[in-house]
């Protein structure tokens, strides 16, 4: 036995205590010694066994979740009746898709028969192509005519900036042609009114292809018209591009709000170790299995040291792992990347270097089957 202080932390329903004066804590060997009970809060907790659950989460990804959308819409034709959907049916799931990617009983080229994800893309597109007509202007036609003018501008007042070159428009301290659309846009401008004030001069200079190019205010007027016009287009367009994707981005949500309010019927109807899941283009949540495999992956250039990959939906996917093998420097594949798209862009790789990959669809099962391996050298 060995006495005690009052302050040693020692809890009273310790059998082993005895309270007195001295007190004193009964040890193993000492006469009526107990051995104590453990201490729950520190006694072992039994493992259990994690298992994989499924929990059929509505997928963000607009490309992925018209994929599920159509899969569950051909359960609903087959097994909703019998399973006992009443409240989600294929009709309704078939009208929010339609929405989206077009009926093909509207009449052809109506906005109806498009959809409005394609009607999104076609004002999309129009936008990209105004900025890109714009930028081909630029930096060709309007480029070259101020370059011509700088160089009459130099015979003129000189090759280092001044007063003078700036009355002729350009920057102050600096007799560069602009970088920038804006800037070579207000340069035309100011070229159209510093030559129509400064007759004598205008002139012509020769070119090795074509006419010889006029560096007169009028040539500065049309030139700059077309740009405003350009530039015109690209506010036109882009407001149009604007009011194409609000109804684009209702319709996602209305079949967003579908599906998921579908998959919540189904769990009111099915046990989560029902078969019938799968059906449906889901997992069974108690044993989910693998996803279907991913059939096909095509890796286009995507600029300097970058390579876009594209992959179809694989039912039962949640995500895809991305696995590059840079050939003679990786002595394996790398998981370099989880998409939950269906499309991912490589970066900060070497141009002229071969590269190889694949992608794995994944689910709370795990890995199911891969695509083909896809090798190709990284462009320039």
């Amino acid at each position: 036995m060995r006495p005690i202080r009052w302050d040693e932390g020692l809890r009273f329903g310790n059998p082993n205590l005895r309270w007195g004066n001295p007190s004193y804590l009964l040890e193993p060997g000492d006469p009526g010694y107990v051995i104590p009970a453990p201490d729950p809060a520190h006694s072992p907790k039994p493992k259990t066994k994690k298992t994989a659950m499924s929990t059929n989460e509505t997928p963000r990804n607009p490309k992925i979740l018209i994929a599920l959308a159509l899969n569950i819409h051909s359960g609903q034709l087959s097994h909703g009746a019998s399973v006992g959907l009443h409240h989600h049916v294929a009709a309704a799931m078939d009208a929010a898709i339609k929405k989206i990617t077009g009926d093909p009983a509207a009449p052809a080229g109506s906005a109806a028969n498009k959809g409005s994800q394609l009607l999104y893309k076609d004002c999309e597109n129009a936008a990209i192509n105004a900025v890109g007509d714009l930028a081909t202007f630029s930096d060709g036609p309007v480029r070259e005519w101020l370059l011509a003018y700088r160089k009459v501008m130099a015979i003129i007042h000189g090759s280092k900036a001044s007063a003078a070159w700036e009355a002729a428009g350009f920057a102050s301290g600096s007799t560069a042609v602009p970088s920038s659309h804006d800037k070579r846009f207000a340069l035309l401008g100011a070229a159209r009114s510093y030559l129509h004030n400064h007759a004598p001069y205008e002139t012509t200079l020769p070119r090795e292809e074509g006419p010889p190019l006029e560096i007169t205010g009028d040539a500065a007027l049309v030139l700059h018209t077309s740009f405003q016009t350009a530039r015109t287009l690209i506010n036109t367009t882009q407001a149009t591009q604007a009011e194409c994707k609000d109804p684009r981005d209702a319709d996602i949500d209305a079949l967003y709000k579908e599906v998921s309010q579908t998959i919540g019927e189904l769990r009111g109807l099915l046990t989560a170790d029902d078969p019938r899941w799968e059906i449906f283009g889901l997992n069974i949540p108690a044993t989910p299995s693998l996803p279907a495999g991913i059939t096909a992956l095509t890796v286009t250039s995507a600029g300097p040291g970058k390579e876009l990959l594209q992959w179809p939906y694989a039912t039962r996917m949640e995500m895809t792992r991305l696995f590059l093998q840079r050939v003679g420097t990786d002595a394996d594949f790398i998981n370099v990347a989880d998409s939950r798209d269906l499309e991912y862009t490589l970066k900060d790789l070497t141009p002229g270097a071969t590269i190889k990959v694949y992608a794995a669809p994944h689910n709370a099962a795990g890995d199911g089957p891969p695509s083909p391996v896809v090798t190709k050298v990284v462009g320039a």
